[in-house]
């Protein structure tokens, strides 16, 4: 499959990183805010139960498993996702409105998580290796996800497929919002003055969002046999942090 990303909609929006030990992220435990949901979408009020909740949570889930296991065409089917989650379309109705709701619901899950992951995290290692390190673990933690699978294959398809409805695309577009300040900071905290480069940070956020995406489609090929499986991400991690480190480095220089 072809994977182009329109430049209204970049990767970075589909969008809970757990590291706390030494010379890694800290991560405080996230507080995550309701989002409001599209017009699309049946509306989520106050007055909903907790078993309204995790019902409308699953079937979010449930839709999430289908396009990783089926791809996007086959895994989106509404049928399949009323059978794995244990409703009825109706129910999905009710929650969702419609299929292309349900799927902004699927992109909306991504985004939390995403700013959950970077809201939370500090890069504060003391030397440069160390801090690429914490950065390519920090952006791992949901670019190297499954679920970040599925976010991309809805977000690429609901963005070239001209039924789109307008008010979607502009939810689409505030989802991509949420999570650019945080990754902004994490890059500055990581680069330090290299930071201020122009098109450094862009370029080593591309690579290392790259590199978190592969690592989840290596694990996903079965027949992949470029490298032995074990351990093989922490190696490639500690590989391209000391590969990136000394660019890094003389760069802060140069801009001192």
């Amino acid at each position: 499959m072809l994977l182009r990303i329109h430049s209204n909609y970049n990767a970075e929006s589909i969008m809970k990183a757990e590291m706390g030990t030494r010379g890694r992220p800290r991560v405080a435990a996230p507080t995550v805010k309701a989002d409001a949901t599209s017009k699309d979408s049946a509306p989520r009020t106050g007055r909903e139960s907790s078993a309204e909740s995790a019902k409308r949570e699953r079937v979010v889930h449930a839709a999430i498993e289908c396009i990783i296991d089926l791809g996007f065409y086959r895994g989106s089917s509404t049928n399949e996702i009323a059978r794995r989650a244990g409703v009825t379309w109706g129910v999905i109705q009710h929650y969702f409105g419609t299929r292309e709701g349900l799927m902004l619901a699927v992109l909306e899950d991504g985004a939390r998580h995403m700013v959950e992951t970077v809201e939370a995290a500090h890069i504060d290692a003391p030397t440069v290796e160390e801090r690429m390190e914490q950065l390519i673990d920090v952006l791992s933690a949901h670019y190297a996800r499954p679920d970040y699978l599925a976010s991309l294959q809805v977000l690429l398809n609901m963005d070239h497929d001209p039924r789109t409805s307008k008010r979607v695309r502009q939810t689409m577009s505030q989802v991509a919002e949420r999570s650019h300040a945080h990754v902004r900071r994490l890059l500055r905290e990581a680069l330090g003055p290299a930071a201020s480069k122009p098109d450094l940070a862009t370029t080593i956020f591309l690579m290392l969002r790259g590199f978190g995406f592969s690592q989840q489609l290596l694990e996903s090929m079965a027949y992949d046999t470029i490298a032995p499986k074990r351990d093989r991400a922490a190696r490639q991690r500690r590989l391209l942090a000391e590969v990136l480190a000394p660019y890094v480095a003389m760069a802060s220089k140069d801009q001192a």
